[in-house]
């Protein structure tokens, strides 16, 4: 198994993996197809997750892609001319209401982590590979790249409160429950490292 960062090349293999994973939650609250969907975040998250502060990583069995995995840092937002561009593409093609629709969704689980913490924004297993320990290699390698930086004390993330074998395994990690308020329907959950 292989993990690196993920190459502009893989955007439309990994948008197709978070689109499989995540279109509930979008199609619950709007009306995108998944083809729409997958290219908005083709389009406007992956391709331009620098402008976010967001780190994606695919993993591989051989050269297929059967997971991926982003995490943000301290977030410096920056606005491009070509993130300006592709929002306006996107808004041009579905129109305003449902570019709102799909923003208040994506952004429901958002969170800007402190200068000592990792978000992770989201993993992601293809179907044909989970229940085989994927989702703990990609848990250890977040593990080792935090224990590679000295300020980084804490991961976060949030889980849909019915995926039970998420958030076992998340526990499982160390990973335990906070409040939060404001998400009904996620749990927020955090590890603290135990390095510092």
């Amino acid at each position: 198994m292989k993990i690196d960062k993920m190459r502009q090349t893989e955007t439309e293999a990994v948008s197709q993996l978070v689109v499989n994973a995540f279109y509930s939650k979008f199609s619950e609250k709007t009306d995108l197809s998944k083809e729409r969907l997958q290219k908005i975040l083709k389009l406007i998250w992956l391709e331009e997750a620098d402008q976010f502060g967001l780190s994606i990583y695919t993993v591989k069995l051989e050269e297929e892609i059967v997971g991926a995995f982003g995490f943000s840092g301290k977030q410096r937002f920056s606005l491009s001319l070509s993130l300006i561009a592709k929002v306006c593409a996107v808004v041009n093609s579905i129109g305003v209401k449902a570019f709102l629709s799909f923003l208040r969704v994506a952004l429901q689980t958002h969170r800007k982590p402190n200068k000592r913490e990792w978000y992770i924004d989201f993993i992601v297993v293809k179907e044909a590979y989970r229940n085989q320990s994927i989702g703990h290699t990609i848990l250890s390698s977040l593990e080792e790249r935090a224990d590679q930086y000295e300020q980084i004390d804490q991961l976060s993330l949030y889980v849909l409160k019915g995926n039970d074998r998420a958030r076992h395994l998340y526990e499982k990690y160390g990973f335990s429950e906070k409040e939060q308020g404001g998400i009904e329907q996620y749990q927020y959950m955090v590890k603290n490292l135990g390095h510092r």
